[in-house]
């Protein structure tokens, strides 16, 4: 091949790379725009049939969005905080939970017991790669949610907290569907 072919291929590539970004960019954020993590996690919460409670703490409040709701085997009430995956949630989740509270945090797939950065941005890479190609389960967004539960209760039943980024959730949402829409109990 001559030198002019191998640079016109070059730029294809160059070109073609930088306008998949741009469209997978362009996708995402109008996505990212739709996404309501409390609105989300309030609809997980009913699916497994809780009680929503009310948040005591009104926007424009960084803590108004935190979703209590009430598991009928615990006397307090547990609450979900959807935070940033590069922010450090430890002081806002203290003005919410009390020493003791059991926490979990989740993000997409993967769950752990303490907050974890690193491996949140390594799972969001993840799925945005996947994303561009149309692979992804999940919305590429980068919230994430810690679960504490008071440390009298012990949960008869885990919560399967991935529906929260699941792409078909918003896809039904936005074509008429209910889920992912009309939070209003926190």
């Amino acid at each position: 091949m001559n030198r002019i072919a191998i640079r016109g291929l070059c730029l294809f590539a160059l070109l073609a790379s930088v306008a998949i970004r741009i469209q997978a960019n362009g996708a995402r954020e109008a996505m990212t725009a739709e996404f309501d993590a409390g609105a989300a996690v309030a609809a997980v919460v009913r699916d497994h049939g809780y009680q929503l409670r009310e948040n005591p703490v009104k926007p424009p409040m960084v803590l108004s969005v935190v979703v209590y709701f009430q598991r009928p085997e615990c006397a307090r009430a547990s609450l979900v905080l959807p935070y940033f995956i590069n922010a450090e949630i430890a002081p806002l989740l203290s003005r919410v939970t009390d020493p003791g509270f059991d926490r979990h945090f989740y993000y997409m797939d993967g769950v752990w017991d303490e907050q974890s950065r690193v491996s949140m941005f390594l799972q969001w890479a993840k799925y945005a790669v996947l994303d561009i190609v149309g692979a992804s389960p999940y919305l590429p967004v980068k919230k994430a949610l810690v679960l504490a539960d008071p440390k009298d209760c012990h949960p008869a039943v885990a919560i399967d907290w991935r529906p929260v980024w699941d792409k078909a959730r918003y896809r039904n949402a936005a074509n008429g569907g209910s889920a992912g829409a009309g939070h209003t109990g926190s």
